[in-house]
Formats: C-alpha cells, sequence, structure tokens
C-alpha cells in the first residue's frame, strides 16, 4: 500500500516551507523551437487556408459572371436565329402567293386563246411562251413547303428557349451557391475583408420577357 492512513500523525504536525524567492521563467532551447514552429505552422496554415478561400470566391465570381454572359449569349442567338427563319419564312410564304397568282393568270392566259382565230404559229409561241413561264416559276422554287417550314419555326422556337431556360439554371445554380457559401463560417470572414455581398438571382425585366413578335406571319 503506498499511503498508510493507519499510521499514527506525528505530535509537531507538518508545516510545509514557503520559498519566495525569484525565479524567472526559463524556457529550454527544444520548448523555444517547438513554439516557434506551432507559431509558423499555425499562420502558416492560416494564410494557406485564407487565400486558399480567397482565390475560391474569386472564381466563383469569374464563373458567374461567365454563367450571366451566357445568358445573353443564348438570348442574342434566340433573336438572330428567329428573325432569320422569319425573314425567310415569309419570304417562302409571299413566293407562294405570287407563284400560286401567277399560275393562276398562265391559266387564265390559256383559257382566253382563242384558238379558232390564232394562227398555229402565234398559238405555239403563245403556249410556249406561258409553258416556259411556269417551269421558270417551278425551277425558282420546285417545292412549295411553307407549311413544312411553319413546322421547323416552331420547333426552333422550343429548342431556343430551352436553351435559355438552361442558361438561367445554370446561372441560379452557381449564384446560390456562392451565396450560400459566403454567409457561413469562417468563408463570411474573408468575404467580409473582401467586401463581397450576395449576387443577385436572375429576375428578367419586362424587355427581356418579351418574345420575339410573330403576328406578321398572320398577314
Amino acid at each position: 500500500m503506498l499511503f498508510d492512513s493507519r499510521t499514527p500523525q506525528s505530535s509537531e504536525g507538518f508545516k510545509p516551507n514557503v520559498d519566495n524567492s525569484i525565479k524567472k521563467p526559463i524556457p529550454t532551447g527544444v520548448e523555444k523551437f517547438f513554439f516557434i514552429l506551432f507559431f509558423i505552422l499555425t499562420i502558416g496554415i492560416f494564410y494557406f487556408v485564407y487565400v486558399g478561400r480567397k482565390n475560391e470566391l474569386m472564381r466563383d465570381q469569374n464563373e458567374i459572371q461567365n454563367a450571366s454572359s451566357l445568358i445573353q449569349a443564348a438570348e442574342k442567338r434566340r433573336r438572330a436565329v428567329l428573325i432569320k427563319m422569319m425573314d425567310s419564312l415569309i419570304g417562302y410564304k409571299n413566293f407562294e402567293n405570287e407563284t400560286l397568282t401567277k399560275i393562276t393568270q398562265y391559266r387564265s392566259k390559256l383559257s382566253n386563246i382563242d384558238v379558232d382565230k390564232t394562227s398555229p404559229v402565234e398559238l405555239k409561241s403563245q403556249i410556249d411562251s406561258i409553258r416556259g413561264a411556269l417551269n421558270f416559276q417551278f425551277e425558282q422554287y420546285p417545292d412549295l413547303k411553307a407549311s413544312k417550314l411553319y413546322l421547323q419555326f416552331s420547333t426552333e422556337i422550343s429548342m431556343q428557349e430551352d436553351e435559355i431556360y438552361a442558361t438561367i439554371r445554370n446561372y441560379n445554380m452557381i449564384a446560390t451557391s456562392f451565396n450560400s457559401k459566403i454567409y457561413t463560417f469562417w468563408t463570411n470572414c474573408v468575404a467580409q475583408k473582401l467586401d463581397l455581398y450576395n449576387v443577385a438571382i436572375f429576375q428578367a425585366s419586362e424587355i427581356e420577357r418579351a418574345d420575339v413578335d410573330t403576328s406578321e406571319l398572320r398577314n
């Protein structure tokens, strides 16, 4: 047994000595080395973590800028593509009307030829002229397919809208992730140092929500 409480106590009791002499704390060389090493490692780790998070936030902002640019590029492409298709479609539509009108005129000319009063040479000349004009019309546009172009136009509208929606979803996802990140500890300390704040989620203006006017196709 290490301590035996049954041992009789000395009649003189016990009083510890007090040493109040000045003794300066002197760390050993090893203790100094580990203290300095710990300090350097702490500062170094903090620095690298801070710089790493700062670079991450900078990359996030660049991604947000790129995502925003993609939305504008998609909107620009939609407008350019649809306007070009509308011009082409309207041209084909007008050409159909023009062609059918001319065919009707040529048919009327054929019906109005007085075979009995027209010489064979003149009759042949008129028929050849009308036939040549008809052939020119069909050679210029052999397959009148405005209905097919209307279908392609509708399909292209859906495709362009889907592409824009995809870029908007991508932007919102990146912006939301950034906003969540800068309000969490300890990233919020870095964000405050960099004077960062939340990025706006996509909100289309009235002009941006306006689609390409296709009412002209009904005329």
